[in-house]
């Protein structure tokens, strides 16, 4: 990333639309956290299909993570205090799941990542974006959604 990628924002919106903007950018950003600490935590010591894919999951996680903090940012907003109740919430769910197995794993992948892109989706619907910030969006509820049926496959074949 170099200066020329990053934009201030916000400059002329009204307080009502910066109000949103700030709590959408927040519930994104932490319920980023959550994901990426959930992919960290089911995760095993076993080289298997399946944790080559939780890897990538967590990697593509901590992207998102960085878009958004990048966006509160520019927006001159800062991440909530409270991003830490999202970590601890992460690991019980991906330490649970890792400790119930492969299909409890992918179970829990499935059914946050479908609430994920659900809050995308309200999110998108009910925030008016700028045009960089809504782009950002979009591009990680649809890798949110590839995740969703890279899961549902490999639940198929267990």
């Amino acid at each position: 990333m170099n200066g020329n990628q990053v934009a201030l924002r916000g400059q002329g919106f009204s307080p009502e639309r910066l109000a949103a903007i700030r709590k959408g950018l927040i519930t994104l950003h932490t319920l980023e956290l959550m994901a990426q600490t959930i992919y960290k935590f089911q995760i095993t010591k076993k080289p298997s299909e399946l944790n080559r894919k939780l890897i990538a999951a967590m990697c593509n996680e901590m992207t998102h993570y960085q878009d958004f903090q990048v966006k509160l940012y520019e927006y001159n907003f800062r991440p909530s205090i409270f991003r830490m109740a999202y970590w601890f919430v992460g690991f019980l769910f991906g330490f649970t799941s890792r400790l119930r197995g492969p299909k409890a794993i992918l179970k829990t992948g499935i059914w946050v990542e479908t609430k994920a892109v659900h809050h995308y989706g309200e999110l998108l619907k009910n925030i008016e974006w700028d045009d960089d910030t809504r782009a950002v969006i979009e591009k990680d509820q649809a890798d949110e959604d590839g995740h969703i049926e890279s899961w549902k496959k490999l639940l198929e074949q267990i």
